[in-house]
């Protein structure tokens, strides 16, 4: 029996049919970097990684991968037709797959292949350190060098937020079937198994010996059992019973609602953003990056808020659409078709005041050939000795000493001042 180790201690989406990954991977090309999202919520991103001094065996990896994501994917419909982890995915010349990255780590394989526990903490480190790190979303890494035998993966994640690794070790089980690996592992990353479950492993009913509460131990056919005898993935089922993490009536987490799920059964809404002036408007989950017009779909229900970034030389002025305000940030729960325009100005203003007579006006903040576009901005008329403030003309009116414009436009003001008639004098 081989191990599937569980450390307790440590997009609407674009889906592909079961089966559409599979015959290896469409993309091409190394890169360390996460593609550019087409994929719009949270989602897994995959990764083969490689101590410092193994060979290069990308291309094998990444077929491999995209095979089980497509195996596993198929396996998971069939086990809950309303459900299907979310992938993320890219655009390449063969088309649109899976996004696979490809990290060479700085440890050597030595360094990794003593102790798993080592090996993970050090995994997810260097990842983290590789920029993958996106809050909505977990990794599947298919580690390919040198680890301590009959540790199949390691898996760990949180259920309501992203960050979580699934790892499988390719050279740890032979003969056992990574699909299965995976499946296992990836539901450790959304956070099974819960607290609550009432047949998580004890003492007595762990076949391994040891006390790992992260599994369930009432039916070797679970998928989240301990220990594989190698048996295909097809053998295997999500939840026996659905009474501890998946899809079951407790009240405790059900992996089924994780973030991470794309729901087949709902609806997709269409979610357009529109840019005026010189920003950019990005999402909190994966999908919205645009400097200009762009469409996305979205599963319906979803939350998403809006960031608005300014261009340079520029500031956020308002939303309009289905955000409103002039808070630069925006919430929208996507129960319907939304649009929203983010709105950019000019940062400054150009600033220019004249006098007609004798006095001069002062400004709140300091008077500039530009001042701070939007900011508020108080002007004064002061009449020197002798004279008095008749009006204002220009971006100010009225006869009050005292004008505050508005600065969302070049400001050009004039004060003019008149001069006090003389009092005629006293004869005795």
């Amino acid at each position: 029996m081989r191990r599937l180790l569980f450390l307790v201690t440590l997009a609407a989406a674009l889906w592909l049919a079961p089966g559409a990954l599979a015959a290896g991977w469409c993309g091409s090309g190394e890169t360390a970097a996460d593609r550019p999202d087409i994929v719009t919520g949270a989602q897994v991103h995959a990764i083969v990684a490689t101590p410092a001094d193994a060979p290069d065996a990308f291309v094998d990896d990444a077929n491999r991968l995209s095979d089980d994501v497509a195996s596993m994917s198929a396996w998971w419909t069939g086990q809950d037709p309303t459900r299907v982890p979310r992938y993320d995915l890219a655009v390449f010349p063969g088309g649109t797959c899976l996004d696979i990255s490809y990290v060479r780590l700085a440890e050597t394989a030595s360094a990794l292949a003593s102790s798993h526990t080592l090996a993970f903490s050090t995994v997810v480190r260097e990842l983290g350190t590789s920029s993958f790190v996106h809050p909505y979303k977990d990794y599947v890494v298919y580690y390919d060098g040198p680890t301590e035998p009959d540790f199949c993966g390691t898996g760990n994640g949180f259920f309501d937020q992203g960050g979580g690794f699934a790892i499988v070790w390719l050279n740890g089980c032979p003969g056992v079937p990574t699909d299965g690996i995976e499946a296992h592992e990836l539901l450790h990353a959304l956070g099974a198994l819960p607290v609550g479950a009432p047949n998580a492993c004890t003492p007595a009913t762990d076949p391994s010996g040891d006390f790992d509460p992260g599994h369930p131990c009432d039916s070797q056919s679970d998928v989240l059992w301990p220990q594989t005898d190698g048996r295909p993935l097809q053998q295997m089922v999500l939840d026996f019973n659905h009474d501890d993490y998946y899809a079951h009536s407790g009240t405790w987490n059900d992996m089924q609602d994780a973030i991470f799920l794309r729901h087949l059964n709902a609806p997709q809404v269409e979610l357009d953003v529109r840019v005026s002036g010189a920003g950019s408007v990005a999402s909190n989950m994966p999908g919205v990056d645009c400097s200009k017009a762009c469409g996305t779909q979205w599963d319906q229900g979803t939350t998403v808020t809006l960031f608005s970034t300014p261009g340079n030389g520029s500031r956020f002025v308002r939303w309009s659409g289905s955000c409103r305000g002039t808070h630069g940030d925006c919430v929208l729960s996507l129960a319907q078709a939304a649009s929203a325009t983010a709105v950019f100005g000019p940062a400054f203003v150009a600033f220019h005041a004249s006098v007609t007579g004798k006095g001069k006006v002062t400004c709140l903040p300091a008077c500039g050939r530009k001042i701070p576009a939007g900011d508020p901005f108080t002007l004064r008329a002061v009449a020197a000795k002798g004279w008095r403030f008749a009006r204002w003309s220009g971006s100010c009116k009225g006869t009050r000493v005292i004008c505050r414009p508005k600065t969302t436009a070049a400001l050009s003001v004039r004060a003019t001042f008149t001069k006090l008639k003389a009092r005629p004098k006293k004869t005795h």
